[in-house]
């Protein structure tokens, strides 16, 4: 279980949120109260720490409220060969890495593909992602699909660079940019605007 915040915890969190502007992010909410987006390169290890943290948050509420919840991950790799916007090169399969993830997704095979990334994120090399992707991903194609879907890629990228996303990663919780939270003032920040949104918590 994830355990709750101090109430003095609680308060300051909510200082917090209430006095952040909040920006417009531009995703299709299907109907949820809060959204949730992240902004992620696979090869950024703060990426890796919190997509293990939060994932028993997310789980949580998926399963308790299903559909008032949505998270959005956007790709932002931190690789001049995608991404304008950086300057080094120090991510060098990050790229190629959002590609695969986009192609395992249309087979379903999204999220054993995410976890491998995270796993291997300090030996990725633009060939080993052609490797997986093909071998959990069930792709065949990447190098034809490659520079199409880098596109789509480079569509979050450009979302990125006009909601000012320096780094990896950055989430908005409805608008609000967050700091690198805990998983446990993610779930309380995450309650904070269920409620502001006017669902009934149990």
């Amino acid at each position: 279980a994830i355990p709750p915040l101090a109430p003095a915890q609680e308060e300051e969190l909510e200082k917090f949120l209430s006095a952040q502007q909040r920006v417009p992010v531009m995703v299709a909410t299907e109907g949820a109260a809060v959204v949730l987006v992240k902004f992620n390169d696979y090869m950024c290890p703060p990426c890796g720490q919190t997509f293990a943290e939060y994932k028993p948050v997310l789980a949580k509420w998926a399963k308790e409220y299903p559909g008032k919840l949505k998270v959005v991950y956007k790709d932002y790799p931190l690789d001049p060969e995608c991404n304008r916007l950086t300057p080094g090169g120090v991510h060098t399969a990050s790229c190629e890495a959002a590609v695969a993830v986009r192609l395992a997704r249309e087979k379903g095979k999204a999220a054993p593909m995410e976890e491998w990334l995270f796993a291997n994120q300090m030996a990725l090399t633009p060939a080993s992602v052609k490797q997986a992707v093909q071998t959990i991903g069930g792709v065949g194609d990447f190098d034809a699909r490659y520079a199409t879907t880098l596109q789509l890629v480079k569509g979050d990228i450009e979302q990125g660079g006009q909601l000012q996303v320096q780094g990896t990663p950055t989430f908005f919780l409805n608008g609000i940019r967050l700091p690198g939270l805990r998983a446990q003032f993610l779930d309380a920040a995450i309650t904070l605007e269920m409620k502001r949104a006017g669902v009934a918590l149990k």
